[in-house]
């Protein structure tokens, strides 16, 4: 489970924080971590839950941290997506050239 290393070190926190905060082991964290061992299902929910994404995140089925539905969205949110979903797909590419080129900065 890379993704569990790379969301532990964005938190900066250590395999030791993460398992004190988790109530398991610290042994445990590592052997998650080099795929020694696999979570199971009540675990991966607990690390989904604390790391606010996806269980499919988590495994490494998908890149989208979360899933989202409409009640996630603002009406701002929505009307983008619109927008997003009705552009041409040369429009798509310039939208997410725009996008990226703004949160760079």
């Amino acid at each position: 489970m890379r993704k569990l290393k790379e969301l532990r070190e964005k938190r900066r926190l250590s395999q030791v924080g993460l398992a004190l905060k988790l109530s398991i082991s610290q042994s445990t964290i590592s052997a998650y971590e080099v795929g020694e061992r696999t979570p199971d299902l009540e675990t991966l929910i607990c690390i989904a839950q604390f790391f606010n994404v996806s269980i499919d995140y988590l495994v490494g089925l998908s890149e989208a941290k979360k899933h989202l539905s409409k009640s996630d969205l603002s009406p701002d949110e929505l009307e983008l997506l619109t927008k997003y979903q009705q552009a041409k797909p040369h429009n798509r590419e310039l939208i997410n050239a725009y996008m990226d080129g703004l949160l760079s900065k």
